[in-house]
């Protein structure tokens, strides 16, 4: 017992490891040298604008669920603003997927194949984790959660509790409210068991188990609804949470394009392996947990394919690539010696090479020296000290929210991340910077001219100082 017991802590350990070495790339590690990263700078200083006291969606925009900004800002709220908050919670909750995704290939496989599945999933989001703080990322532990139910019901034959129905609404909500498309996992299994329960003419656990999960994601839900309404801003919370993401973000992708790019990805990043086994698992023993895991793996793609093809967007994959995984690890050691199985780990480490390889790249370059860029933003940030007080605002024409971040300014438009789809920031962009005057405006992205014409302002009140990396730097006339 004593020796089951240490071995299933050396596993933690290890998981825990894993972790750590996959977020050494973030920006936000401790001792990193990085510039932080679009996406992730814009939800920081959205965060930070929450605890100064701002409204998300209607003093401070941006297009993600409002849960990505409130837990962004506890961790903030907990370590004095300190970024290293952000990643010792990214590090939790990385390490609570890990454990979760390893509890579920067990159903699967014994410890050690479990393990090095789990690793060989995690070993994924070397590249599509993005360095970090980004919503795929947070969604994980909620994703690995419902799977884990999931599989658990259908192969291990724990019934649905009430409790258990709870925790999938709520991991449901939490991952919707991060970013809506997030939520495939659950329409994958959802379908599988609705077909399940249909053939089986189980009518009434049917019934009994959609209306506690209306009922629970409807309650779930309430605590947002009421902040937002409470607050005045419901309507601007699901124009930017979900109407424009839906209706005018995604429409304005390339629809065949996008498609395109994510059949590639997937066959590029090796998520068609696992692909090819989920297939393989259903054909071979048609279960409702395989059934699950294919239709799910299915869905997820479909949801990708909708955005603009990033890479990030994969990383929702991981939790389901550890049962095909462990699936096939399982069948190999079954039918090898174990002196072959250390053969089998040699061959792991050298299929998951580029990964690990790419990761000792991207932590190097976080760690020994600093970038062309983050030099320049060096450069930037004296400048900006320079020309301006504490309490003077800037305007960052073009993507780079990072540079409010590390100026210590705020900005003097509501539209910090240019989404430059929106007609409400069309509309609205030149104005809020024509009224506000920024003490300097820094021209960071020109491509936008057309729409975001500042070229009248600048010309009558303001100054060009310096350009830096083409970054132009204007200041207002005294």
């Amino acid at each position: 017992m004593k020796r089951l017991v240490k071995i299933e802590i050396l596993i933690y350990v290890i998981l825990f490891g894993v972790c750590v070495f996959i977020l050494l790339q973030s920006p936000l590690a401790p001792f990193a040298k990085n510039i932080i990263g679009i996406d992730s700078g814009i939800y920081i200083y959205s965060a930070r604008q929450i605890l100064d006291g701002q409204l998300i969606y209607k003093e401070v925009i941006d297009n993600k669920g409002p849960f990505l900004y409130f837990i962004i800002a506890a961790a903030l709220f907990i370590f004095n603003k300190n970024f290293i908050g952000i990643w010792i919670f990214e590090l939790f909750s990385l390490f609570v997927a890990s454990v979760i995704m390893y509890k579920t290939a067990r159903f699967f496989a014994d410890k050690i194949s479990s393990l090095l599945a789990v690793i060989a999933g995690m070993l994924f989001l070397v590249i599509t984790i993005g360095r970090g703080n980004l919503a795929e990322e947070w969604a994980l532990p909620y994703i690995s959660i419902a799977l884990y139910i999931f599989v658990d019901y259908l192969k291990g034959n724990k019934p649905l509790t009430i409790v258990r129905l709870f925790i999938l609404s709520l991991t449901f909500v939490l991952t919707f409210m991060l970013r809506a498309n997030l939520v495939a996992l659950w329409g994958g299994f959802g379908t599988v068991l609705l077909i399940k329960w249909i053939t089986e003419k189980k009518y009434k656990e049917l019934i009994r188990n959609v209306l506690f999960i209306l009922l629970f994601v409807l309650l779930c839900l309430l605590p947002f609804f009421l902040y937002f309404y409470c607050k005045g801003i419901l309507s601007d919370a699901i124009y930017w949470a979900y109407t424009f993401n839906m209706f005018e973000y995604a429409p304005g992708a390339n629809r065949l394009m996008s498609i395109r790019a994510t059949l590639l990805n997937i066959s590029y990043i090796g998520i068609i392996i696992p692909v090819f086994i989920a297939i393989y698992m259903f054909f071979h023993n048609k279960t409702a947990a395989h059934g699950g895991v294919l239709l799910a793996l299915i869905f997820t793609a479909l949801a990708c394919s909708l955005g603009h093809g990033f890479w990030h967007y994969y990383a929702v994959f991981t939790p389901l690539l550890v049962i095909p995984y462990s699936y096939i690890f399982a069948i190999i050691r079954e039918n090898i010696s174990k002196r072959k199985y250390i053969f089998l780990f040699i061959l792991f480490l050298v299929f998951n090479s580029l990964f690990i390889g790419r990761q000792l790249w991207l932590v190097y370059h976080n760690y020994v020296g600093k970038s062309a860029y983050a030099l320049s933003m060096e450069k930037l940030t004296e400048i900006i000290t320079q020309n301006t007080k504490p309490s003077d605002k800037i305007l960052v024409k073009g993507y780079r929210s990072e540079i409010y971040l590390y100026s210590g300014r705020t900005a003097a438009t509501r539209f910090p991340y240019l989404q430059h789809q929106s007609y409400l920031v069309k509309e609205n962009y030149v104005k809020d910077a024509e009224k506000a005057l920024p003490k300097l405006i820094i021209q960071d992205d020109l491509k936008f001219a057309d729409v975001f014409n500042l070229d009248s302002l600048l010309i009558h009140k303001y100054q060009l100082i310096k350009t830096i990396d083409k970054i132009e730097i204007w200041k207002l006339k005294e």
